[in-house]
């Protein structure tokens, strides 16, 4: 599969023990893709690496 897409970064304020200025983020992925990569509710392990200007995720 060879597919691309432009997604959005979400930018969130950590909350828990996170410093005052905490934040988290997050990137949605199309399903398509998950499950084309076999990632489901039972086996939802994955890498994720980044090598220069690109994030790699990989499933485990």
């Amino acid at each position: 599969m060879q597919e691309e897409r432009i997604l959005k970064v979400s930018f969130n304020k950590s909350g828990g023990t996170a410093g005052k200025n905490g934040m988290t983020t997050r990137v949605t992925l199309p399903i398509k893709w998950v499950r084309y990569l076999g990632i489901n509710e039972e086996d939802r392990k994955i890498k994720a690496k980044i090598d220069g200007t690109r994030i790699i995720i990989e499933k485990l």
